[in-house]
């Protein structure tokens, strides 16, 4: 039976990667840890890192792309991203191993397919990724100030989903920030309150939606209790797993499958 297994290695400003596999595909999605805590936490967490085939980036802030060209360098692997993403790319992959990939183009890598979204957010081509087995699918939807209907309509039928809920707006209003990045924040360049979050998986809440991951919390201006009464709100009677992504360690990693009756690992 075909399957994929997800597992969030890291989530926050200090780095964000998730590890999807399906077949002999093994891939990231971000890389902002640094490479030996990349590997650190895949060990941790029973990931094969050392066959890893690929790096999709959503957009080139270092908390996201910052391993991207060692990675290439030292694995090999294959790093994905948009020509706005590799325009900004502070240290990029040799050309050999630059993909370029545009949104709503399917990648075919194997058993998996990876789906570029655009989302708005303050940099030049920033995505959001779809990824699916052709039976079961995910996606990682985080770094955007906003849902408009083209991206929510691109996330029905989701079994997992990564979802951004960045800041309570009450602390961030109220929190030690400048008015101009607290502005910034709250812009539809920016990135998604518990609110925004919230309204966005109610968009694309289904039966067939296994688990909700709240990801990209501000160390600021949220609070893992703020964002999942959020997000209970709207899952209330769901059969939907929630968790919260840390900065500090690897969730334990999912398998999503077809009719699979239940999950066969639990995150932490």
């Amino acid at each position: 039976m075909r399957s994929v297994r997800v597992c969030v290695l890291g989530s926050g400003s200090s780095g964000n990667c998730l590890w999807v596999e399906a077949g002999e595909t093994r891939a990231l999605i971000d890389c902002g840890l640094p490479m030996r805590e990349t590997r650190r936490r895949c060990l941790e967490a029973g990931l094969p890192f050392k066959e890893l085939t690929d790096v999709f980036l959503t957009h080139e802030h270092a908390d996201h792309s910052s391993a991207a060209g060692i990675l290439a360098r030292k694995l090999g692997v294959r790093v994905h991203a948009t020509r706005g993403t590799w325009r900004a790319l502070r240290d990029p992959p040799p050309p050999s191993l630059r993909h370029t990939v545009r949104a709503d183009a399917p990648i075919e890598l194997g058993d998996l397919t990876v789906t570029p979204i655009a989302i708005p957010h303050d940099v030049d081509e920033p995505v959001a990724y779809r990824f699916s087995d052709g039976s079961a699918s995910g996606a990682v939807v985080t770094d955007l100030g906003c849902a408009p209907p083209p991206l929510w309509r691109a996330l029905r039928r989701l079994d997992l989903l990564v979802l951004e809920m960045n800041h309570d707006l009450r602390m961030l209003v109220e929190g030690p920030y400048p008015w101009s990045l607290k502005r910034r924040i709250r812009g539809d360049h920016g990135h998604l309150s518990n609110e925004q979050g919230a309204k966005l998986l109610a968009r694309v809440l289904h039966d067939g939606l296994r688990h909700v991951v709240l990801a990209h919390l501000s160390e600021h201006n949220n609070t893992e209790k703020h964002a999942r009464h959020a997000a209970e709100a709207v899952l209330d009677r769901s059969k939907a797993r929630l968790c919260v992504a840390s900065q500090a360690r690897p969730l334990d990693p999912v398998v999503i499958g077809p009719h699979r009756p239940r999950q066969l690992a639990l995150f932490a």
